[in-house]
């Protein structure tokens, strides 16, 4: 119902434009920088339905928001979780524990001549730099062959290795992935990564793989760019040179465990997150129609 003298709620004219925010966005108008100007969004039209209604909406878009910002602090807190395993292992180290370097750990940045042998006709997995979510995980990959491929600058990589952006800003934004599904077990992608390939039995991958895939490493990796403003890289020097703590590999093992479940409570975070604007928008479809 619309009763034409009820007031407009503030809060509830918020959450109708944020759910029309494509729509608004749309409306920029200008060559080199567009712009929203205010008199196009004075001429949308806002439904006014009662302020019963209006305060129910904003009541319901209230608890999202309240979700949405209790699953951005669990994500915080579970990252903190996760620094703090391996902070802890690091001083250990310091403490006279077990470390080795990368170098003695890994082979580093592999030939492509290791698939030389294959058939050109043999199809495998491709990844883009933008198929690497910021989260460690592959999120796309396309097939093609290996003609296509094994002649160019990609790189080489297959199931079990880590891949790590070496381009800014793609390393700083996390771009890292422990490679699995790939077709027929062979992948190439951008030459922008580095590849790391574990050669020691004292080391597990998936121990590796967190440990690399971490905020502090990225901070130090950062400090060592090499080039130009924009096409920054991380030499492979600063990993090949760099110590990682090495428990037992029972220990090693309960780490993978815990953080797993770390992630996971992250990504269910996530989706929470993800899906907030899509609860809103369902919400004010309930009421408006």
């Amino acid at each position: 119902t619309v009763n034409v003298g009820d007031p407009v709620s503030a809060s509830y004219v918020y959450n109708y434009l944020k759910s029309r925010q494509d729509e608004i966005f749309m409306l920029a108008r200008g060559a080199a920088q567009p712009h929203v100007y205010p008199d196009d969004i004075k001429s949308l039209p806002i439904p006014r339905p009662s302020i019963e209604v209006q305060q129910a909406i904003v009541d319901e878009c209230a608890v999202v928001d309240a979700e949405y910002e209790s699953s951005r602090m669990s994500i915080e807190e579970y990252r903190s979780k996760i620094s703090k395993v391996f902070v802890d292992l690091e001083v250990l180290v310091i403490g006279g524990g077990n470390s080795l370097y990368i170098k003695d750990i890994c082979f580093v940045n592999p030939s492509k001549r290791e698939a030389s042998w294959l058939p050109l006709d043999t199809t495998i997995s491709f990844l883009e730099m933008s198929s690497i979510s910021n989260d460690g995980f592959i999120d796309t990959c396309q097939d093609r062959t290996l003609k296509e491929v094994i002649k160019g600058s990609y790189t080489y990589f297959r199931d079990g290795d880590i891949i790590i952006a070496k381009i800014t800003p793609c390393m700083e934004n996390g771009k890292c992935a422990l490679v699995s599904g790939l077709t027929n077990g062979i992948g190439f992608g951008s030459s922008e990564f580095h590849v790391f390939r574990n050669s020691n039995a004292a080391v597990k991958q998936e121990y590796l793989f967190y440990y690399l895939n971490r905020e502090s490493i990225r901070k130090q990796a950062e400090e060592r760019m090499t080039g130009a403003s924009g096409h920054r890289r991380v030499p492979i020097d600063f990993y090949r040179e760099l110590p990682i703590p090495v428990p037992p590999l029972s220990e090693q093992e309960r780490i993978i465990r815990k953080i797993e479940g770390y992630e996971a409570e992250i990504r269910k975070a996530e989706a929470v997150m993800q899906g907030a604007e899509a609860r809103k928008s369902a919400i004010l479809q309930k009421y408006l129609g």
